[in-house]
């Protein structure tokens, strides 16, 4: 077996979607097969050594770990980019307009992974792998009970990426040994400039999705995680500005923290505790 970076993920909510009557898992498929088949996406995922899906999962491998990380982030960007424009034609053409948003979490794990041909294939091509990376990548993102849109990696692992790319895109979470990827911020703070627009349109499409889902007592951690990462992605844009190591953008602030508290005060279900903490955050940016 080789030693590789597994980079794992799944569609948000599609076991729950799974055990109704069907039709709300053969949509996210849909819509998922028809991403990962756009001409973009497909030539993002063309840098990884190898490439797997299965419903709705998707396995990316690569030899080295710090361009895992960084080939993670700016397809987490891009899928989230696509769905999550309101401008962009839909991927399905039949899909309702208010329908749910296509969210995706994943995780990256560093270990022994073997690939192996297909059981009921003619070609001897890979098309199947196993091994400690594939386990502990689907352990770290079904078993840290983090919601959101987020790509996880292990403590382990973040600690022995480049400190320049740990420092800029990288955070511990409230999960014990896990970490985070900021994947609304490009994986080099030089490129910064030419994403400030995407970047900003991500941040507004977030806090709409909080204020018409935040509330949900089933789902609605998942979209209310999903703006606290990106006000916490603006926050380390921030601190790297002050610190020097980035140029101040164009777009002088992201969030109105006006516009995120009215919407707090407007949408009920939000517990008292993380709207506290995503106004403390937003002010700590604007």
């Amino acid at each position: 077996m080789a030693q590789e970076t597994v980079f794992y993920f799944d569609v948000l909510g599609f076991r729950h979607k799974s055990r109704g009557q069907g039709e709300a898992a053969v949509d996210a498929l849909t819509d998922l097969a028809s991403l990962l088949g756009t001409a973009a996406i497909a030539h993002l995922t063309g840098g990884w050594a190898h490439r797997y899906a299965l419903s709705d999962s998707v396995f990316l491998t690569h030899e080295d770990p710090a361009t895992a990380v960084r080939q993670a982030a700016v397809l987490f960007f891009n899928i989230a980019s696509l769905t999550l424009d309101d401008d962009a034609p839909l991927l399905v053409p039949e899909e309702p307009a208010d329908d749910e948003p296509l969210l995706v979490r994943g995780a990256l794990a560093e270990g022994e992974v073997r690939h192996l041909k297909g059981i009921f294939l003619e070609s001897a091509a890979p098309a199947n792998l196993v091994g400690q990376g594939v386990v502990d990548a689907v352990t770290l993102e079904q078993g840290s009970g983090l919601k959101g849109p987020r790509i996880l990696i292990a403590e382990q692992l973040a600690r022995k990426l480049p400190s320049a790319l740990a420092d800029w895109l990288l955070r511990p979470t409230s999960a014990p040994g896990v970490w985070e990827v900021l994947w609304l911020l490009p994986p080099d703070p030089a490129s910064f400039s030419g994403d400030e627009m995407c970047v900003k349109n991500i941040c507004d499409r977030a806090l709409r999705l909080l204020a018409k889902k935040g509330g949900d007592k089933e789902h609605g951690a998942q979209y209310r995680e999903f703006l606290l990462l990106a006000v916490r992605s603006i926050e380390r844009m921030k601190r790297a500005v002050a610190a020097g190591t980035l140029p101040a953008p164009v777009i002088s602030s992201y969030f109105d923290a006006a516009a995120v508290e009215a919407t707090c005060e407007r949408t009920s279900g939000l517990p008292d505790e993380y709207a506290a903490t995503l106004l403390r955050l937003v002010d700590s940016v604007t």
